[in-house]
Protein backbone atom coordinates (compact mmCIF):
# COMPACT_ATOMS: atom_id res chain seq x y z
CA UNK A 1 0.00 0.00 0.00
CA UNK A 2 2.60 2.53 0.82
CA UNK A 3 4.50 1.77 -2.85
CA UNK A 4 1.29 2.29 -4.31
CA UNK A 5 0.65 5.81 -2.23
CA UNK A 6 4.32 6.69 -3.51
CA UNK A 7 3.90 5.98 -6.82
CA UNK A 8 0.66 7.72 -7.42
CA UNK A 9 2.28 10.80 -5.52
CA UNK A 10 5.31 10.75 -7.98
CA UNK A 11 3.18 10.64 -10.84
CA UNK A 12 1.27 13.54 -9.82
CA UNK A 13 3.97 15.73 -7.67
CA UNK A 14 5.16 17.82 -11.45
CA UNK A 15 1.61 18.11 -12.47
CA UNK A 16 -0.66 21.09 -12.29
CA UNK A 17 -3.82 21.35 -9.94
CA UNK A 18 -5.45 19.97 -12.92
CA UNK A 19 -4.30 16.47 -12.71
CA UNK A 20 -5.24 16.99 -9.09
CA UNK A 21 -8.77 17.58 -9.39
CA UNK A 22 -8.60 14.64 -12.33
CA UNK A 23 -7.48 12.18 -9.50
CA UNK A 24 -10.21 12.85 -6.97
CA UNK A 25 -13.25 13.59 -9.62
CA UNK A 26 -13.67 9.63 -9.05
CA UNK A 27 -14.29 9.88 -5.28
CA UNK A 28 -16.10 12.74 -5.49
CA UNK A 29 -18.76 10.76 -7.37
CA UNK A 30 -18.59 7.72 -4.87
CA UNK A 31 -15.67 5.83 -6.08
CA UNK A 32 -14.64 4.41 -2.42
CA UNK A 33 -11.34 6.04 -1.05
CA UNK A 34 -8.26 4.17 -2.37
CA UNK A 35 -4.20 5.75 -2.94
CA UNK A 36 -3.92 8.52 -1.38
CA UNK A 37 -4.59 9.82 1.49
CA UNK A 38 -6.82 12.91 1.28
CA UNK A 39 -5.50 14.11 4.51
CA UNK A 40 -1.94 13.77 2.28
CA UNK A 41 -3.76 15.80 -0.68
CA UNK A 42 -5.00 18.34 1.34
CA UNK A 43 -1.44 19.44 2.96
CA UNK A 44 0.08 19.01 -0.14
CA UNK A 45 -2.09 21.26 -2.07
CA UNK A 46 -2.15 23.68 0.83
CA UNK A 47 1.26 24.40 1.35
CA UNK A 48 0.86 24.97 -3.13
CA UNK A 49 -1.92 27.38 -2.30
CA UNK A 50 0.03 29.44 -0.05
CA UNK A 51 -2.94 31.91 0.60
CA UNK A 52 -2.55 32.63 -3.07
CA UNK A 53 -3.22 30.48 -5.78
CA UNK A 54 -6.63 29.47 -5.79
CA UNK A 55 -6.32 26.61 -7.73
CA UNK A 56 -4.31 24.94 -5.30
CA UNK A 57 -6.82 25.93 -2.72
CA UNK A 58 -9.71 24.26 -4.29
CA UNK A 59 -7.99 21.08 -4.66
CA UNK A 60 -7.03 21.26 -0.93
CA UNK A 61 -11.02 22.04 -0.24
CA UNK A 62 -11.98 19.14 -2.20
CA UNK A 63 -9.50 16.79 -0.65
CA UNK A 64 -10.58 17.76 3.09
CA UNK A 65 -14.55 17.42 2.00
CA UNK A 66 -13.25 13.72 0.97
CA UNK A 67 -12.14 12.99 3.79
CA UNK A 68 -14.87 14.48 5.88
CA UNK A 69 -17.05 12.45 4.10
CA UNK A 70 -15.59 9.29 4.94
CA UNK A 71 -14.95 9.82 8.40
CA UNK A 72 -16.81 10.00 11.53
CA UNK A 73 -16.56 11.94 14.83
CA UNK A 74 -13.52 13.81 15.58
CA UNK A 75 -11.45 12.70 12.50
CA UNK A 76 -14.61 14.33 10.40
CA UNK A 77 -14.61 17.57 12.30
CA UNK A 78 -10.83 18.37 11.78
CA UNK A 79 -10.95 17.14 7.40
CA UNK A 80 -14.06 20.01 7.67
CA UNK A 81 -12.05 22.20 10.24
CA UNK A 82 -8.93 22.23 7.26
CA UNK A 83 -11.43 23.34 4.64
CA UNK A 84 -13.29 26.09 6.77
CA UNK A 85 -9.81 27.87 7.67
CA UNK A 86 -8.43 27.40 4.45
CA UNK A 87 -11.37 28.99 3.21
CA UNK A 88 -11.39 31.87 6.15
CA UNK A 89 -7.73 32.95 4.66
CA UNK A 90 -8.26 32.76 1.26
CA UNK A 91 -11.71 34.69 1.71
CA UNK A 92 -9.78 37.81 3.19
CA UNK A 93 -7.02 37.40 1.21
CA UNK A 94 -9.36 37.73 -1.89
CA UNK A 95 -12.85 38.46 -0.79
CA UNK A 96 -15.98 36.67 -0.89
CA UNK A 97 -17.76 35.00 -3.90
CA UNK A 98 -20.77 33.08 -3.62
CA UNK A 99 -21.45 30.04 -4.75
CA UNK A 100 -17.44 29.08 -5.41
CA UNK A 101 -15.95 26.18 -3.76
CA UNK A 102 -13.33 27.85 -1.90
CA UNK A 103 -14.54 31.64 -1.48
CA UNK A 104 -18.14 31.65 -0.30
CA UNK A 105 -18.27 32.81 3.18
CA UNK A 106 -21.92 30.86 3.43
CA UNK A 107 -20.24 27.88 3.56
CA UNK A 108 -18.29 28.90 6.73
CA UNK A 109 -21.07 30.28 8.49
CA UNK A 110 -23.31 27.59 8.07
CA UNK A 111 -20.80 25.21 9.22
CA UNK A 112 -20.00 27.63 12.19
CA UNK A 113 -23.85 27.74 13.03
CA UNK A 114 -24.40 23.99 13.07
CA UNK A 115 -21.82 23.69 15.35
CA UNK A 116 -23.29 26.11 18.47
CA UNK A 117 -25.01 23.20 19.82
CA UNK A 118 -25.43 24.48 23.18
CA UNK A 119 -27.01 28.02 24.38
CA UNK A 120 -24.59 30.54 24.73
CA UNK A 121 -25.06 31.03 28.38
CA UNK A 122 -24.72 26.89 29.09
CA UNK A 123 -21.21 27.56 27.07
CA UNK A 124 -20.53 30.35 28.89
CA UNK A 125 -21.26 28.69 32.11
CA UNK A 126 -19.26 25.77 31.69
CA UNK A 127 -16.53 27.12 30.49
CA UNK A 128 -16.05 28.96 33.47
CA UNK A 129 -17.15 25.78 35.74
CA UNK A 130 -14.25 23.96 33.93
CA UNK A 131 -11.55 26.63 34.10
CA UNK A 132 -12.23 26.78 38.47
CA UNK A 133 -12.39 23.33 38.07
CA UNK A 134 -9.52 22.66 36.41
CA UNK A 135 -7.65 25.33 38.21
CA UNK A 136 -7.64 23.77 41.77
CA UNK A 137 -7.54 20.35 40.97
CA UNK A 138 -4.47 17.87 40.40
CA UNK A 139 -5.85 14.78 40.26
CA UNK A 140 -9.63 13.18 39.62
CA UNK A 141 -10.36 9.79 41.40
CA UNK A 142 -13.98 10.11 40.22
CA UNK A 143 -14.25 8.25 36.80
CA UNK A 144 -17.70 9.73 36.04
CA UNK A 145 -16.54 12.86 36.82
CA UNK A 146 -13.84 13.04 34.72
CA UNK A 147 -15.67 11.65 31.53
CA UNK A 148 -18.00 14.17 32.13
CA UNK A 149 -15.47 16.83 32.09
CA UNK A 150 -13.41 15.34 29.10
CA UNK A 151 -16.91 15.39 27.22
CA UNK A 152 -17.30 19.35 28.39
CA UNK A 153 -14.02 20.14 27.14
CA UNK A 154 -14.61 18.17 24.01
CA UNK A 155 -17.76 19.92 23.21
CA UNK A 156 -16.93 23.73 24.06
CA UNK A 157 -13.32 23.06 21.83
CA UNK A 158 -14.88 21.88 19.06
CA UNK A 159 -17.15 25.09 19.39
CA UNK A 160 -13.93 27.45 19.50
CA UNK A 161 -12.48 26.20 16.81
CA UNK A 162 -15.29 26.47 14.59
CA UNK A 163 -15.90 30.45 16.04
CA UNK A 164 -11.61 30.85 15.25
CA UNK A 165 -12.81 30.39 11.40
CA UNK A 166 -15.54 32.82 12.25
CA UNK A 167 -13.14 35.33 14.09
CA UNK A 168 -10.47 35.14 11.02
CA UNK A 169 -13.39 36.44 8.99
CA UNK A 170 -14.50 39.54 11.55
CA UNK A 171 -11.04 40.59 11.43
CA UNK A 172 -10.60 41.09 7.78
CA UNK A 173 -14.30 42.37 7.31
CA UNK A 174 -15.76 40.00 5.53
CA UNK A 175 -18.12 38.89 8.98
CA UNK A 176 -22.21 40.06 8.30
CA UNK A 177 -23.54 41.24 11.33
CA UNK A 178 -25.33 38.63 12.93
CA UNK A 179 -26.44 39.38 16.97
CA UNK A 180 -26.13 35.73 17.74
CA UNK A 181 -22.91 35.04 16.36
CA UNK A 182 -21.47 38.09 17.35
CA UNK A 183 -22.46 37.38 20.60
CA UNK A 184 -20.27 34.20 20.82
CA UNK A 185 -17.13 35.54 19.29
CA UNK A 186 -17.54 37.83 22.50
CA UNK A 187 -17.31 34.73 24.36
CA UNK A 188 -14.86 32.88 21.72
CA UNK A 189 -11.97 33.47 24.15
CA UNK A 190 -13.30 32.40 27.57
CA UNK A 191 -14.23 29.22 26.21
CA UNK A 192 -10.93 26.23 26.66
Amino acid sequence: MQADQQSIMVSLMDKGPEAWREYLRPFEEGAPLTGLSMQVIFQYAARLANDQNLDWAEVAVRAAELEARNCTGSERENALLWAMNLRSRFICKMGTRSGHLVLDKSLILAWVMEGLKLPLQTANAKAAELKAKLAGIKVLSDPEERQRIGNDLRDLRRIKHRLNAAKVLADCGELPNDPILNEWLEIREQLP
